[in-house]
């Protein structure tokens, strides 16, 4: 058992320092996978303005709302994985961009 907690070891001491990066690829590839369904929602509530402040409302959502919902939630997920202990962060890491995955699949095939 001591070889499996070695491994989970290395893997942390590999992983461990770009843990804030995995945080912003974490963030940013669920806004790539909901990011069309929010922009249709948004779409809905402005569709009755005018063309004005429907363009003015496109552009505060994917420059101020996409950028810091990337900025605080990628801080929010570093938090959280931070406080993983060292031979679960690995497979904590692994399992959560597989389920990106396999929601990124899913949401494809419903669209």
């Amino acid at each position: 058992m001591s070889w499996i907690t070695d491994l989970l070891l290395q893997a942390n001491g590999w992983l461990k320092p770009y843990s804030m990066q995995m945080s912003v690829a974490f963030v940013a590839t669920l806004l790539v996978i909901y990011g069309d369904a929010i922009n249709k929602t948004v779409r809905v509530f402005v569709k009755p303005y005018p063309f004005l402040i429907r363009i003015t409302a496109f552009v505060l959502l994917c420059t101020l709302g996409y950028g810091a919902i990337t900025v605080w939630g990628s801080a929010q997920v570093h938090k959280l994985i931070h406080h993983l202990p060292n031979t679960l962060f690995a497979p904590v890491m692994f399992a959560a961009f597989v389920l990106l995955g396999v929601l990124a699949e899913r949401f494809h095939k419903k669209g």
